[in-house]
């Protein structure tokens, strides 16, 4: 019962932890990583009602993708790519898009690797039948084979377009709505 407790303790760290994407463009007021996965779990119930799919999996998938953030904080595509003084902010998107798939590749594989060493440690001290239970929920989000992980990975870059278009909604030059670099 300690073991869990504090590994809930510690996953209750997520409310601290900031979505850094719309960070790095400037925004002030970034929504928390509990924030998202709250919105991401409530996705899977809204549009998962009445599909041939594992709701209960779905949830699990939902809850566990962001879980190992509590170490590594919210790691993004674009580490690395903004420059140091944080000029041109607004040409990191488009940068982005410009990376060879194997780079793209490259960079996801070493995300996962960061985030599978960060779940390990979190779950160390659980049951093992919860500890495997959970790191089986994150590679099966990471492979995105299974109906559930396809479904929750493509309600994750939904919720990601939603909170960019609340940002846009509360400043009009969020770089990410328009199709031309900005500077």
């Amino acid at each position: 019962m300690k073991n869990s407790l504090s590994f809930l303790q510690k996953a209750g760290e997520l409310k601290d932890i900031l979505r850094q994407g719309v960070l790095y463009y400037g925004f002030k007021k970034a929504d928390s990583t509990t924030d998202h996965v709250f919105r991401l779990a409530l996705m899977v119930w809204l549009f998962g009602r009445n599909r041939k799919l594992n709701i209960g999996k779905a949830f699990k998938l939902a809850l566990v993708h962001d879980l190992c953030k509590v170490y590594t904080g919210d790691l993004t595509p674009y580490e690395g790519l903004l420059s140091k003084n944080g000029k041109n902010r607004f040409k990191l998107a488009w940068r982005w898009r410009r990376l060879s798939l194997k780079e793209k590749q490259k960079r996801y594989k070493e995300k996962f690797q960061k985030e599978r060493k960060a779940l390990e440690k979190l779950t160390r001290k659980l049951p093992a039948d919860i500890r495997k239970d959970l790191m089986d929920a994150k590679l099966e989000y990471h492979k995105v084979e299974s109906p559930e992980a396809k479904f929750v990975f493509q309600l994750d870059r939904i919720e990601n377009l939603l909170e960019a278009f609340e940002c846009w909604e509360k400043d009009k030059n969020f770089p990410t709505t328009h199709g031309r670099d900005r500077s």
